[in-house]
């Protein structure tokens, strides 16, 4: 596998600081990073202040990234690559080539009747594979029945 910016010199840090500013100049105030060492993981949540028929709604955002390795060159290799990633969602966004909802649809986060959040693509994916192991259409569920 590729891995892009893998050769950046600029730290993690002042990247975590663009993308802050990135954020905020799409009218995101409220932003957490965490880094999931031991699941090899960096994440990026925010809320995602957006318009539907004429209200705003914030729509809860969690973008996951992976880490290959716990080295520093590792950590601004993949902050580098989430902040490039960010600029051309938010560049296609305003230019009305497509909708927030859209655009971000994997990352947009949900919540079951027990309060656990989980991504869109973490609840669809694993029902989709199944149905295409299985070779069958099941339901695709968002909140799982108990």
């Amino acid at each position: 596998m590729k891995k892009s910016y893998k050769y950046t010199k600029v730290n993690w840090g002042k990247t975590q600081a663009q993308i802050t500013k990135l954020l905020s100049e799409q009218n995101i105030h409220d932003v957490r990073f965490t880094f999931l060492q031991s699941q090899h993981q960096l994440i990026c949540e925010y809320n995602h202040p957006t318009e539907i028929q004429n209200k705003t709604y914030p729509i809860g955002i969690r973008i996951i990234w992976n880490i290959f390795d716990e080295t520093e060159q590792e950590k601004n290799r993949c902050h580098r690559a989430l902040y490039y990633y960010l600029k051309s969602k938010f560049s296609a966004i305003n230019e009305g080539t497509v909708e927030v909802i859209k655009e971000f649809m994997p990352h947009i986060v949900i919540f079951d009747k027990n309060g656990i959040s989980k991504t869109l693509y973490e609840i669809i994916i694993p029902q989709y594979q199944r149905n295409l192991i299985e070779g069958k259409q099941h339901d695709i569920k968002m909140i799982e029945q108990k």
